[in-house]
């Protein structure tokens, strides 16, 4: 017995190899699919690979019948059944199929491959005039996850600002960085303590393990000790028994009223309730975005209570994209602030930047750990640019 393999690019060329060396009366054995080798096989289309065997005595007649034989006269021609088995039309077509498949997923790699070179050197043509200065600035910036096209935009601000008679001085460099920076994030807007308006409604939404229910416990607790303010609890996440007994345990330890709301026309009954307090808060379930009911359920919501104030809860660990993705989503709804939290958890805050950038809404408030009343400030404009910079950090 002979065995042998045959490499082509398709099933038909690695049969007819097959044919012409080891004759008709060889069978096949198996047929499967190959890549070459190397770190740059993926570049290359995978190949058909056919093991073929004939036995020693047929492939020595076959040899000695081989001869040349004259092409029959057209109306001569026998249509003859192959003796080599044939791989079945539906399995051919599969076979192909898949090949176009990964083909199309090669060349996608190769275009985003593409893609990434040509951003990168327009970046490095972008940058490349600017003083070294300037360049140490934008590196710091993307470090800190500063979306590429805006530190762009903000060193190059800065580059046409320097002094042409102090281009290299970093102090005054730093200091651009910073007023820029600053212009870059859009207004500062707490909650307004100060007005004497009664039964003030201020919605908190967002998506699961964002940490909705501590931020509007330090809120309560600062504002009823801090500010003086009558305040009020209403919670809507029934969904989780911990969350609402958390907020119900926060509002015994600090003596403020809650109500626990299961369906829209209890919460206007709690509403109601509070009318005479001077801020009302109310807690909502966790929900994704992404999901038509949950989003559908918080408009209902929204729709009987007309919120004062419906602030948008995001966790700075999540990615930029999906920031603005989540963003984007609840605004449907309505969203008129926002506040970012777990700003302890990373050291990256670039991210605060890139979101508010795109959606440009005013931040409320910072949050930076779990403790309560403390660790939630209104972030400063020039500390958030610092730390853009990575000169501070969020404790």
């Amino acid at each position: 017995m002979i065995i042998k393999k045959f490499v082509a690019k398709d099933f038909q060329s690695a049969l007819k190899q097959a044919k012409e060396e080891m004759g008709r009366d060889a069978i096949i054995l198996h047929t499967s699919k190959i890549r070459k080798g190397g770190i740059l096989s993926f570049l290359f289309a995978p190949q058909v690979e056919i093991t073929v065997a004939i036995d020693d005595n047929l492939r020595v007649n076959s040899d000695r019948q081989r001869k040349p034989v004259p092409k029959p006269a057209p109306e001569t021609i026998i249509n003859t059944q192959p003796l080599l088995p044939a791989i079945p039309e539906p399995e051919i077509i599969a076979i192909k199929s898949e090949q176009d498949n990964e083909l199309l997923h090669e060349m996608k790699i190769m275009k985003n491959i593409i893609s990434d070179v040509k951003l990168k050197m327009y970046e490095v043509e972008l940058i490349k005039g600017m003083s070294e200065e300037v360049q140490c600035f934008y590196e710091t910036l993307v470090n800190n996850q500063v979306d590429k096209d805006i530190a762009i935009k903000i060193v190059n601000s800065v580059e046409t600002r320097l002094s042409k008679e102090k281009p290299h001085d970093v102090a005054w460099t730093r200091d651009l960085c910073l007023q820029t920076l600053q212009d870059y994030i859009h207004e500062v807007k707490p909650i307004d303590t100060k007005s004497n308006k009664k039964g003030t409604l201020v919605f908190m939404i967002g998506p699961t393990g964002v940490g909705k229910t501590t931020t509007i416990a330090k809120l309560a607790a600062n504002m009823a000790f801090s500010d003086g303010k009558n305040v009020a609890l209403i919670t809507l996440d029934t969904y989780r028994v911990s969350a609402a007994q958390q907020l119900r345990t926060f509002a015994e330890i600090i003596e403020i009223p809650i109500s626990v709301v299961f369906n829209p026309l209890d919460l206007e009954t709690a509403i109601a309730q509070y009318k005479d307090k001077d801020i009302i808060f109310v807690d909502t379930a966790g929900r994704s975005p992404y999901k038509e009911e949950h989003m559908q359920e918080l408009q209902q919501y929204i729709e009987i209570a007309k919120p004062d104030e419906t602030i948008l809860v995001l966790s700075i660990t999540t990615h930029s994209t999906d920031l603005i993705n989540i963003y984007q989503k609840f605004n449907n709804i309505g969203v008129d602030k926002i506040i970012f939290t777990k700003l302890d958890e990373t050291c990256n805050y670039g991210r605060i930047l890139n979101t508010i950038y795109e959606i440009k809404k005013p931040i409320a408030y910072l949050t930076n750990g779990q403790n309560v009343p403390d660790d939630i400030e209104i972030p400063d404009s020039l500390q958030l640019a610092k730390m853009l910079l990575g000169e501070g950090d969020a404790s």
